[in-house]
C-alpha cells in the first residue's frame, strides 16, 4: 500500500474511533444523571460480579473479542432500565481493558463503544415496537422485546466494529469478516436461547420471588461456560501452534530445494501467534534475501539489523511499547505498531536469519507466546543452516566435476591431440617415402577421430537429462513415446498419490531406471504391451513395470550380461542402490516381467 495512502486510512480510522469514543462517554455522562435508586443491591452485586468474569474471560473472534456477557447486559437493562445498564458495562469494561493492559486509546474507546451501541439498540428497539404497535399487554411481549434487544445490539456492535476494521490501513478480507460473523452468530444464538429460558421460568415462578440466589442459580452455568470457553481457546491455541510446528518441519523440508521456500513459512506464522505485522528475513553469504512481509513495515529494514543493537542480541526480545523499540527499528515499522518480539535465528554463534512480529497494542504478548516464538526461530535456523549446507554441497559437486571433466580433458582429448599433432609435424620432416608419411597421418586422423568422439560423449555428459528438462513423469513419458514408435508397443505411464518433490538425482536415477526397463522391453522380450506405474506414498515413490513378454531366467541373466559385456541389469542395480532404492525382478520364462523399484524419499 502507497504510504500516503496509509497515512491517510490510518487518520481516518482514528477520526472515527475519537468521535465514537466522545459520543460514547457523553452518553456516559448524560446516564449518571439518570440513575435511580437500586433496591436490591446484593442481585445487582452478583450480577455485576457475574458481568466482570464474562468480560474478564471473552472468547478471541479474529481482531476484536466477544463474550457472553450478553444475558447479562440485558437483565441488568431489564430490571434497572438502560442508563443504569451503560453505566455498568462501561464501568466493568473499562476496569478489564486496565487488567488487561490494553492501549490507551482502547481503554476509553472499547467502552464507549459499547455504551453508544447498548443506547442505539434501546432507541430502535422502542422505535421497532412501537412502528409494530407491540404492547406489554400483548401475548409473548417479553420475547418479542428481548428479540429484537438481542440481535438489535449484535448487528449495531458489529457494524461500529466492522466500519472501524474496514477504515484501517490493514486490509480486512472477506473470510475474515466471515469467520467473526459464524462465531458471533453462534453467541447470539446462545444468548437468545439463555434469555428465553429465563423468560419461560419467570413464567413458571409466578408469584415467586426472583432474589440473589434465584440469580446465582440461574446465570452460574453463563459464566462457568465463559470461563471454561476462555480456557478451552487456549488449550486448542497450544495444540494448534504444536501441529503447525510440525507441519510448517515437514513442508519445509519438503520444499528445501526450491528457491521460494521462505513463502511457504508465512501462512504458518499466524497459526503460532496473531500479528499485525511480520518479518521474515534470511541471510546467505552476508546478504539478506528472501523476506516476508506482511502489514505496515517500510522498505529497506534490513538496514535495521546491521546496527549494534540487534548484534548484540542471542535469544528473543520482547519490546512491550512503542518506546521501548530501538530507534534504528521503529523508524520501519508504522506508528500504530506498539509492541514487538524480535528473534535472531542463530546456528554456532552464527546469525542466519530475523523473525520479527508486531501488534498494535501495549504489552500483549504473553510469555508463552515469545517461548513459541523462540521455538519457530530455532527451527527456521536449522532449516536455513541445512540449506546453506546444501548449497555448499551443490557447489563442491559442481567444483568435483568439473576438475573431473579437467582431468578428461588433460589426460584423455589433450594426450591424444598432443600426440596426432607430434605425428603430423614428424611427418614433415621424416625425409621417407609417401607410404611412411601416409602411415603417419593416417595413424594421426585415427586419433583425431577417437579424440573427436571423447569430445562428443563429454557434451553429451554435460547435457541436462530429460528429466532435469521435464521433470520425471514427463520424462518417462516422453521415452514411452519414443519406445512406441521404435517397436511398435503399447507403453501406458500412470501416477497414484499426490506428485511428491524429489532431488534432481533421484528423479535421473529413476528415469534411467525405467528408460533402461522400457528399452529391454522392446529389444528384448518380444511384448505386446508395457504397464508403468508410479506411486508417491509417504515416506517412498514405487515404480513398477511389468510387460507380457517371454520373461527370462535372472540367473543366466545376469551371467550372460557379465560375459557379453550386456551392463542393462547390472546398470540399472547400480543406479537403485546409489539412491538407497531396493530394485527387485521377477520374470518367468512365458509369464513377462515385472521390475519393481521403492524409492524412499523425505517427508
Amino acid at each position: 500500500m502507497d504510504k500516503a495512502v496509509y497515512k491517510n486510512r490510518e487518520r481516518n480510522s482514528k477520526i472515527a474511533i475519537t468521535i465514537i469514543t466522545i459520543i460514547g462517554w457523553l452518553l456516559v455522562i448524560f446516564s449518571l444523571f439518570h440513575l435511580h435508586i437500586i433496591n436490591d443491591i446484593w442481585s445487582f452485586a452478583l450480577l455485576v460480579g457475574f458481568l466482570f468474569i464474562t468480560e474478564l474471560y471473552p472468547i478471541p473472534v479474529w481482531k476484536s473479542i466477544t463474550s457472553l456477557s450478553f444475558p447479562l447486559i440485558y437483565t441488568i437493562v431489564l430490571i434497572h432500565g438502560t442508563w443504569m445498564g451503560v453505566v455498568t458495562i462501561v464501568v466493568v469494561s473499562f476496569t478489564v481493558n486496565l487488567i488487561k493492559r490494553r492501549r490507551i486509546e482502547l481503554v476509553w474507546f472499547n467502552p464507549a463503544q459499547l455504551a453508544l451501541t447498548l443506547v442505539l439498540t434501546h432507541f430502535v428497539t422502542d422505535a421497532t415496537l412501537y412502528l409494530t404497535g407491540t404492547g406489554a399487554e400483548n401475548p409473548g411481549y417479553h420475547y418479542y422485546q428481548s428479540l429484537l434487544f438481542t440481535l438489535g445490539f449484535y448487528i449495531i456492535n458489529n457494524l461500529l466494529i466492522d466500519m472501524i476494521l474496514l477504515l484501517r490501513p490493514q486490509t480486512y478480507l472477506f473470510k475474515d469478516w466471515k469467520n467473526k460473523m459464524i462465531r458471533e452468530t453462534v453467541i447470539v444464538i446462545i444468548s437468545i436461547i439463555y434469555l428465553g429460558l429465563m423468560f419461560v421460568l419467570a413464567e413458571q415462578n409466578r408469584g415467586g420471588v426472583v432474589d440473589f440466589f434465584s440469580f446465582l442459580f440461574f446465570f452460574s452455568p453463563l459464566v462457568a461456560a465463559s470461563i471454561i470457553s476462555a480456557f478451552i481457546y487456549r488449550l486448542n491455541r497450544e495444540k494448534n501452534r504444536f501441529k503447525a510446528l510440525v507441519s510448517l518441519t515437514k513442508e519445509l523440508n519438503r520444499s528445501l530445494p526450491s528457491e521460494n521456500w521462505v513463502y511457504s513459512v508465512e501462512k504458518w506464522i499466524d497459526e503460532f501467534i496473531q500479528t499485525d505485522a511480520t518479518l521474515f528475513i534470511v541471510k546467505e553469504h552476508d546478504e539478506w534475501k528472501g523476506s516476508v512481509k506482511k502489514g505496515s513495515i517500510s522498505e529497506g529494514i534490513e538496514k535495521a539489523f546491521e546496527q549494534d543493537w540487534f548484534k548484540r542480541l542471542d535469544e528473543a526480545v520482547y519490546f512491550p511499547s512503542r518506546k521501548d523499540v530501538p530507534e534504528g527499528l521503529s523508524g520501519y515499522l508504522a506508528s500504530s505498531i506498539r509492541s514487538v518480539v524480535i528473534t535472531p535465528l542463530r546456528v554456532e554463534n552464527e546469525t542466519v536469519g530475523v523473525l520479527l512480529v508486531g501488534k498494535e497494542n501495549n504489552k500483549l504478548y504473553q510469555t508463552t507466546d515469545i517461548q513459541f516464538l523462540s521455538t519457530l526461530a530455532n527451527q527456521l535456523a536449522v532449516i536455513i543452516k541445512t540449506r546453506n549446507l546444501f548449497a555448499e554441497r551443490e557447489q563442491r559437486i559442481v567444483l568435483e566435476e568439473r576438475n573431473r571433466i579437467a582431468r578428461e580433458i588433460h589426460d584423455g582429448i589433450a594426450q591424444s591431440l598432443a600426440g596426432a599433432v607430434m605425428k603430423l609435424e614428424s611427418s614433415k620432416r621424416l625425409k621417407a617415402g609417401e607410404k611412411e608419411k601416409m602411415e603417419l597421418v593416417n595413424e594421426s586422423i585415427h586419433k583425431l577421430r577417437g579424440s573427436l568422439h571423447e569430445v562428443r560423449e563429454s557434451i553429451y555428459a554435460l547435457r541436462p537429462t530429460p528429466s532435469e528438462k521435464f521433470g520425471m513423469v514427463e520424462a518417462v513419458r516422453a521415452k514411452a513415446e519414443e519406445v512406441k514408435k521404435d517397436f511398435d508397443l503399447s507403453v501406458s505411464i500412470r501416477t497414484r498419490g499426490d506428485t511428491k518433490e524429489v532431488s534432481p538425482h533421484i528423479e535421473k536415477n529413476v528415469y534411467e531406471v525405467v528408460a533402461e526397463a522400457l528399452q529391454n522391453a522392446g529389444k528384448h522380450s518380444d511384448a505386446s504391451s508395457v504397464d508403468v506405474m508410479i506411486r508417491y506414498c509417504r515416506e517412498h515413490v514405487i515404480i513398477r513395470i511389468s510387460d507380457d513378454g517371454k520373461g527370462f531366467l535372472l540367473y543366466e541373466a545376469l551371467l550372460k550380461a557379465k560375459a557379453q559385456a550386456h551392463y542393462g541389469i547390472l546398470n540399472m542395480n547400480d543406479l537403485a542402490d546409489q539412491i538407497d532404492a531396493s530394485l527387485k525382478i521377477n520374470s518367468t520364462p512365458g509369464k513377462g516381467t515385472e521390475i519393481l523399484m521403492v524409492v524412499p524419499v523425505s517427508n
